[in-house]
């Protein structure tokens, strides 16, 4: 076809205009031709080329030899090949071992730099590096590098773009940069792996800690993942000032704890310290402390299942930090968000947190939330009303206690809370196990709700009158769930559509 094709090209556009095309593709009857015909086919596209501004090439419907290509890749013209994995590879090894500067320089052109699919010995990088001045784009899952070769890498970091590279090339690669002290290449090394330093999992001494502080001082918003990274005691120190110039930090939940307590310690020590560090560690974090599991979860640790639990010191260091800057510009624009899900917390630790509910968007597990419930309604009972109100201020004014068994002791703090509270948008309290004697103390300050979940639980015909006096009286009430419970008379809640009961 491509024979066809050519001969007539030749015949009735002789001498015209070249006519461009965006994309060729050349499709044979078989996906394994013999040699000859694709020779053949490859011939008569190179003489089609000469005629047409072919500007992609698309050859990846079979697999062909490298060497057949060299005619292509000498084309004079702004034309890029698309080729399978399989005919890539042979042909970077061609180039290669031809040693040809102008031939490597075209082949990286026509290619795009990208060999993402190949498999590369280190002298056939390196070769292609220094015999071109085109980027060349590689993954380093599929080319293991050693640490050895990290130094003659180091000069070309400015024109490769690692993909996938892993925590262990990023720490020799920092290492070698450090003690080399060539700060220059900490641009390209950053260039290459989208401004991220990725040190996850990795066990840092405080030499590699020092090269950690050696890039950031030379880096700009540059992203740092230490994810279950061992950080010898006293580095984290070292660290902390340095991370105005870390756009994004990424640790997991006992990282966390260090920084927060490394941070509230600097704090105390200097008496009237600066702000910003502790301001840059929380930007870092996006204002988001996550000590839940979700930010935990190590494959290679068994021990991840267990609950985090929280000491008074723990909780002490999270408030000192968020106290001592809750007037700051970047915190009075950015709410914080505080989650404790899959942490235990002892009542005495938990007291620590109360003052600062006022400053933070809470996200606990339903057992912290009943037991923040009992400590706020101690408060009550001292004339501290103002932590009833940060309470449902911190829960953005929605309290999920779903599939939460309250007993009746719950159910009188939950009660007292709404009594000194300004209300909440929506109460969810769906298969809680609720009676109509459970609900006796709640039923007085329900009006406080907008939206109250009451499904899925044992409420009886005996409280009818009063959960509709209540509904009919308050228009500030939306909706009231009260279906899948023991009611056997739904017909006085059909007139009110705010009622859901079927």
């Amino acid at each position: 076809m491509a024979v066809k094709l050519s001969r007539l090209v030749r015949r009735t556009e002789r001498g015209a205009t070249p006519l461009t095309v965006p994309e060729l593709s050349l499709v044979l009857k078989s996906s394994q031709p013999p040699e000859r015909v694709l020779s053949r086919a490859l011939s008569s596209v190179a003489s089609l080329l000469r005629l047409w501004r072919v500007q992609c090439l698309d050859l990846t419907d079979f697999w062909i030899q490298g060497h057949s290509l060299i005619t292509l890749l000498c084309h004079q013209g702004p034309l890029s090949l698309r080729l399978n994995s399989d005919t890539l590879q042979q042909l970077t090894v061609v180039v290669y071992e031809a040693q040809d500067k102008d031939l490597t320089q075209w082949f990286l052109e026509k290619v795009g730099g990208d060999l993402t699919s190949c498999r590369l010995d280190w002298e056939v990088l390196l070769s292609l590096l220094q015999h071109s001045t085109h980027n060349i784009t590689v993954d380093l899952r599929k080319n293991r590098l050693l640490e050895k070769n990290i130094s003659d890498l180091l000069p070309f970091l400015g024109r490769v773009t690692l993909k996938r590279f892993s925590s262990s090339f990023v720490k020799s690669s920092i290492r070698q940069i450090y003690d080399s002290r060539a700060s220059d290449c900490v641009s390209s090394l950053l260039r290459s792996s989208d401004h991220w330093i990725n040190l996850n999992s990795r066990e840092l001494d405080r030499v590699d800690c020092t090269a950690l502080c050696f890039t950031l001082q030379h880096s700009h918003q540059v992203k740092v993942n230490l994810l279950w990274t061992s950080i010898p005691p006293g580095e984290i120190e070292s660290i902390l000032p340095l991370l105005d110039r870390v756009s994004q930090l990424s640790v997991d939940r006992r990282l966390l704890l260090s920084f927060l307590q490394c941070c509230a310690a600097s704090q105390v020590q200097q008496g009237a310290p600066p702000p910003q560090t502790a301001v840059w560690l929380l930007r870092s974090l996006h204002y988001r402390l996550d000590f839940s599991c979700s930010s935990s979860v190590d494959l290679s640790a068994q021990d991840q299942e267990k609950a985090l639990c929280l000491t008074t010191d723990h909780c002490r260091a999270i408030s000192s930090v968020l106290k001592q800057n809750q007037h700051s510009t970047q915190l009075v624009q950015n709410q914080v968000q505080l989650i404790l899900r899959d942490c235990e917390v002892e009542d005495r630790a938990l007291r620590e947190l109360l003052p600062i509910l006022h400053i933070v968007k809470l996200s606990p597990s339903k057992a912290l939330l009943l037991q923040l419930l009992d400590l706020v309604c101690e408060g009550i009972e001292e004339g501290l009303l103002r932590h009833t109100e940060s309470l449902c201020r911190a829960l953005d004014g929605e309290l999920d206690l779903s599939e939460t068994r309250l007993d009746q002791k719950a159910c009188g703090s939950l009660a007292l809370v709404l009594e000194h509270s300004e209300g909440l948008s929506e109460l969810d309290l769906s298969h809680c196990q609720l009676t109509d004697h459970h609900l006796q103390p709640l039923i007085t300050h329900l009006h406080k709700v907008q939206v109250l979940d009451l499904s899925h639980n044992d409420i009886t015909d005996a409280l009818t009158d009063r959960i509709l006096q209540l509904v009919s009286t308050n228009t500030s009430i939306h909706t009231v769930r009260l279906f899948n419970n023991r009611i056997q008379d739904r017909r006085p809640f059909l007139t009110d559509k705010r009622f859901d009961i079927w």
